[in-house]
């Protein structure tokens, strides 16, 4: 329901969205902003210990969170070889957010977006026990 009405307005932003019914101590951050306050639902579903994060902070534990799925849905390389550099990646844009695929704590990675990881890591991510 909540996705047809976003649908339906002539433009929506993620402040449209009806927090109301989100998981409690979920959100929608901006990334623009200094900090972010982590709920304790936060901290113990994603084992996060800091209280405030920055964006690019909460997005990298997010990255590294033991979770069963990581869903990218998203434009941009998230995912690389402990082998690569970041320049080896080539986008710059996600440099300080970017994991290694043996950091991942996921059991799998679904990729709707495209080039989410490289291929070394992928491989990486495979060889330490991700499916």
């Amino acid at each position: 329901v909540e996705r047809q009405r976003l649908f339906d307005l002539p433009r929506s932003a993620w402040s449209d969205y009806d927090t109301s019914i989100m998981s409690a101590g979920g959100g929608i951050f901006s990334r623009s902003a200094k900090s972010i306050a982590i709920s304790p639902e936060m901290k113990e579903r994603f084992a996060i210990t800091a209280d405030k994060l920055t964006p690019t902070e909460l997005l990298n534990a997010l990255l590294k969170a033991p979770v069963d799925l990581l869903w990218n849905g998203g434009i941009g390389t998230y995912v690389k070889a402990s082998s690569e550099s970041h320049a080896d990646v080539g986008d710059k844009a996600n440099d300080a957010l970017r994991v290694n695929g043996n950091e991942l704590r996921c059991k799998v990675v679904g990729e709707g977006g495209n080039l989410g990881m490289t291929q070394l890591g992928r491989v990486e991510f495979n060889l330490n026990g991700g499916g």
